[in-house]
């Protein structure tokens, strides 16, 4: 009985682990493509004279 329960913590630990990996993954590439619009245009700091 205890046996089964434990294999059972173990199989959620790993699905748990996964899907968090997953989540992680899919945000990252997602953040990756946004950030390639964005980025096309470099910042131009102009220097004021007084």
């Amino acid at each position: 009985m205890m046996s089964n329960i434990r294999d059972f913590l173990k199989k959620r630990e790993v699905i748990l682990f996964l899907l968090l990996f997953l989540i992680a993954s899919v945000s990252f590439g997602i953040g990756y493509l946004a950030a390639g619009e964005y980025g096309k245009n470099p910042i131009i700091i102009e220097k004021c004279s007084k």
